[in-house]
């Protein structure tokens, strides 16, 4: 069901008007191709939600908690109140397994970092799943990871997307600056070269150190590095407006 639930947002991002201002945020930031490729949706707010139970049946958004839906009892009769799970996160985007089948939908805020702070609003919000057991961009870059012989392993899910976009495709994302050994397993069955492209901060330094030092002995891992004045990959690829990447193949 996400999968057609991925499907329909979709075809909202490229053509409800609300849309708009999601739509534009990508446009500055990926190609059509990169946002097709990687399945970005529009997930609306509750004010506008009736453009998606237009496409499909709100039971449905209920039954994969998309919508939380309960009646309260006041003085005068009976109320429904309906939540909708990414009231502030309207760009979703699916993570997929290694099978390509959609396991959970990650939300993302267009939120200023300031009304995040006011509204208490996180950056990404995502439906439930065990994230320790999957590595974003897998499904789509395990061909390349297997031709190369070797990954990169980074932590958010655009670091991938805007590698992949100029043909650095053996990356994966691991949602985060750790490694689980569950992750680790899974990379092993394409390869045991390892390069650590995390984020140039204390978080990311620290899971360096720690997958390092825990799973150094089971895999040839080496840490990767950009220069210091770039946050990630993400960063880098952008401020440097770069097209095309070949050196680190």
């Amino acid at each position: 069901m996400l999968d057609l639930i991925v499907e329909h947002c979709q075809f909202l991002l490229n053509n409800f008007p609300e849309a708009q201002s999601s739509k534009s945020y990508l446009d500055s930031r990926l190609t059509q191709d990169s946002q097709n490729n990687w399945g970005f949706g529009y997930f609306p707010n509750l004010q506008n939600i009736s453009a998606l139970t237009d496409l499909i049946e709100e039971d449905q958004l209920i039954k994969e908690g998309l919508l939380n839906s309960w009646t309260i009892e006041d003085s005068l009769m009976p109320r429904k109140i309906v939540k909708d799970f990414f009231e502030d996160h309207p760009l979703i985007l699916p993570q997929r397994d290694t099978y390509g089948k959609v396991v959970a939908l990650i939300g993302r805020t267009l939120l200023d970092e300031k009304s995040q702070k006011e509204k208490k609003v996180i950056k990404y919000k995502n439906t439930s799943f065990k994230k320790g057991h999957y590595l974003f961009g897998l499904y789509e870059n395990k061909k390349a990871i297997l031709d190369k012989g070797y990954v990169y392993l980074v932590e958010g899910q655009l670091d991938v997307i805007k590698s992949s976009q100029i043909g650095l495709h053996n990356i994966v994302g691991l949602g985060s600056s750790s490694l689980t050994f569950y992750q680790l397993s899974v990379i092993s069955r394409y390869t045991d070269n390892i390069f650590l492209l995390l984020d140039n901060d204390e978080a990311g330094q620290q899971g360096r150190e720690q997958i390092i030092k825990k799973y150094g002995k089971l895999a040839n891992i080496c840490n990767f590095y950009l220069p210091e004045i770039y946050k990630d990959i993400d960063e880098y690829i952008t401020c440097e407006n770069i097209k095309i990447i070949r050196i680190w193949y």
